[in-house]
């Protein structure tokens, strides 16, 4: 994971309510899903098949995503501090001093020009799966279940509206079989997007005489194996 992003690269990040430092992504999403359900309902008729419908309202937006943060490259980094934020922010009041102190938090998922929304965080779920010999976490994957608390700040919320085109790095990747670098890639944050392994960076390493991991440079045609 480059330590400056370059110009043009979009991170993603959660917005937590009351805090001026948002929580940043180190790898950006493989994917995340929205989903959204109305509520219908019918009454018998007599000699009808089929009976008419009645709306009986919508329900709040829910987005789903996994996060992976991986700190086994580095010397001295672990995610401990990250995933303490994460763990803090399911508390009543852990959003800070802004935040309502009977509830907790709401946050906001952004990631470049994608359309978000204000949402409370229903579920969240931390799976630690690689440590230091003292026991320090360097590897771990939160999965969160977001909840909409507020409109949508897009066109997807407005009659006959558009929204604009996203901007993920990784868009379509698992399709490759080559991959053209781009700004802020790097051979773990390719690996994740087409094996969802950050550690897996090495197959494409080897498949393409690469010594230095962090020297993958802007512009490079990197041949990508077949999952592992």
């Amino acid at each position: 994971m480059a330590s400056q992003p370059p110009t043009g690269f979009e991170r993603a990040i959660l917005e937590i309510e009351g805090e001026s430092e948002p929580i940043k992504c180190w790898f950006n999403p493989k994917e995340y899903s929205v989903s959204k359900s109305n509520g219908w309902e019918s009454d018998p008729v007599t000699g009808k098949d089929l009976p008419p419908l009645q709306f009986t309202g919508g329900q709040p937006r829910e987005l789903s995503l996994e996060l992976l943060f991986d700190a086994s490259d580095s010397d001295t980094l672990d995610v401990g501090e990250t995933t303490d934020r994460l763990l803090k922010m399911m508390e009543v009041g852990g959003g800070g001093s802004g935040a309502n102190s009977g509830r907790p938090p709401m946050v906001t998922f952004t990631w470049g020009k994608a359309g978000t929304f204000k949402a409370v965080v229903t579920t969240l779920s931390v799976q630690f799966t690689l440590f230091r010999p003292d026991g320090k976490p360097i590897r771990a994957t939160a999965k969160l279940s977001l909840k909409q608390a507020e409109k949508a700040q897009d066109g997807s919320a407005q009659p006959g509206g558009t929204r604009g085109g996203r901007n993920p790095t990784t868009r379509g990747l698992p399709a490759l079989r080559s991959h053209l670098v781009r700004d802020g890639d790097s051979l773990q944050s390719i690996a994740y997007a087409v094996y969802g392994d950050a550690t897996a960076w090495r197959l494409i390493a080897e498949e393409n005489g690469i010594d230095d991991p962090l020297d993958v440079r802007r512009g490079t045609t990197l041949a990508i194996p077949r999952s592992p």
